[in-house]
């Protein structure tokens, strides 16, 4: 894919800002209990992009945690308002997600495939036009 873009965002009280020019590597609907625990939603929307892209202002507090998967993921947020911001997982050192509920303008947003979508809530409506993983 050769999605560039340029995204800007911020946590919901404005002490983290973020910006990246950058490729869009992959988009994905996750719906996995660790995404929906995180986020408080059904699903977690979130785009990929390479992590020497991504630029942010403030200090994110972090978590790190096992996924299913067995992969080490961490998750970066504010300390101040709780907003979840971005997410690394050891598998893919190279990128970094950002979760689009964040994002200024995010009406370029199309995920790629429904990830963990074994693991959806069943009142969690799937666009059949979109894979899943």
């Amino acid at each position: 894919m050769t999605n560039t873009q340029t995204i800007t965002g911020s946590c919901l009280c404005g002490q983290i800002s973020y910006q990246a020019q950058a490729q869009i590597l992959f988009q994905a609907h996750c719906h996995c209990q660790a995404c929906r625990k995180n986020g408080g939603s059904a699903y977690a929307a979130l785009a990929f992009v390479p992590i020497e892209s991504l630029n942010w202002q403030g200090q994110t507090s972090t978590f790190s945690h096992d996924a299913d998967s067995g992969n080490t993921m961490t998750k970066h947020f504010c300390g101040h308002c709780g907003s979840q911001l971005f997410g690394t997982n050891s598998a893919k050192p190279e990128r970094i997600h950002i979760k689009v509920g964040t994002m200024e303008d995010a009406t370029w947003f199309q995920p790629q495939c429904n990830v963990w979508a074994s693991s959806r809530l069943p009142s969690t409506p799937i666009d059949p036009a979109i894979e899943d993983l």
